[in-house]
């Protein structure tokens, strides 16, 4: 699918707001970075790039740093992969999700460092993890690290099934034109005697 017709989809209203090349053209970072910034393999969506992007926004999601889209476009663009989609995915962590996410991971903290984890209320996470962050901090790059690794081959998968979607889509569409063409063929002067 080109661009432009993502641009065209319910979820383009969205991606519109997102940085393209021509918003980075001239720029400060532009001189910086060289054109290597601007190349299309870092801004167009393939099936690889577009789910290694996601990979490297879900890591930097799960760790607890103040520029993660900022971490996420910078391994995207080192790694040579999508980085509106790493940076996208970055919003996984938003102010909804965290509190979950930071219980989860102090929960695999006290499991790999075999500690008895303490009962948490819901009104004091913060404060009561606070407390203990050892088991908090030694669950982060592990569950970081997970989530990219589960990330990666499920985008994949759904990369694939969506694909497969789009070609029977056309193949009907393309089935029913040409249904809709023999149908509409007018008929011949010599089958209209008989």
């Amino acid at each position: 699918m080109k661009p432009i017709h993502w641009r065209r989809t319910v979820l383009g209203r969205y991606l519109r707001h997102l940085p393209r090349p021509k918003h980075f053209r001239g720029t400060w970072i532009h001189r910086c970075c060289g054109d290597r910034l601007l190349a299309s393999e870092l801004w167009t969506p393939t099936r690889q790039r577009f789910a290694a992007g996601l990979a490297v926004g879900s890591f930097f999601a799960m760790i607890p740093v103040p520029f993660q889209m900022l971490a996420a476009a910078l391994i995207a663009y080192i790694t040579r992969v999508n980085i509106p989609i790493a940076v996208t995915a970055t919003w996984i962590s938003n102010p909804l999700t965290y509190p979950v996410m930071m219980y989860a991971q102090y929960r695999l903290g006290c499991l790999l460092l075999a500690r008895e984890p303490i009962h948490l209320k819901s009104e004091h996470l913060l404060a009561e993890i606070s407390s203990a962050p050892v088991p908090y901090f030694a669950g982060v790059f592990p569950s970081a690290a997970l989530m990219s690794l589960v990330v990666y081959p499920i985008t994949l998968k759904l990369w694939d099934y969506g694909n497969a979607l789009i070609q029977e889509a056309k193949r009907k569409r393309e089935a029913m034109r040409l249904a809709k063409k023999t149908i509409a063929k007018p008929a011949s002067p010599e089958s209209s005697i008989h």
